[in-house]
């Protein structure tokens, strides 16, 4: 009887492991996309992660923060610059205008001179001096 009883033992055991095998086959998961395992990677240092996330979010802000005021700076300072350029070629402008005023008039001048040898008129209000012909 121990025989039979080792055998039945044996197939008992056997019939035990094929189901088992069977059952775990059936039970596994499906395998793991290429997400999943990576997941499961780095599981253990999603802390750090969310750790170096806030510290570079406060960062940024930090950053943004100082970059609106450099940027403030610079614009205030453009205008100034841009007002000064104004008031720069503004008075450039006009100095060239009393130039040009002043060279026309010279020149109206000349012309009215001119005007003045060659008929021998005066204008109201101006003097001439003519030579005498017959003294001298």
């Amino acid at each position: 009887m121990a025989r039979q009883n080792t055998t039945e033992f044996l197939a008992a055991f056997a019939v035990g492991t094929v189901l088992g095998i069977g059952a775990t086959l059936l039970l596994r998961p499906e395998p793991a996309t290429a997400k999943e395992r990576l997941m499961r990677e780095l599981k253990p240092y999603r802390k750090k992660m969310r750790q170096s996330a806030g510290q570079v979010q406060r960062g940024l802000r930090r950053g943004q923060a100082a970059t609106a005021e450099v940027a403030d700076d610079a614009i205030d300072a453009g205008r100034e610059l841009i007002a000064e350029f104004r008031d720069e070629v503004r008075r450039i402008v006009a100095e060239a205008r009393d130039e040009l005023v002043e060279t026309m008039e010279e020149r109206r001048k000349g012309e009215d001179r001119d005007d003045e040898r060659k008929t021998g008129e005066r204008r109201p209000g101006g003097l001439r001096f003519i030579r005498n012909p017959g003294t001298e």
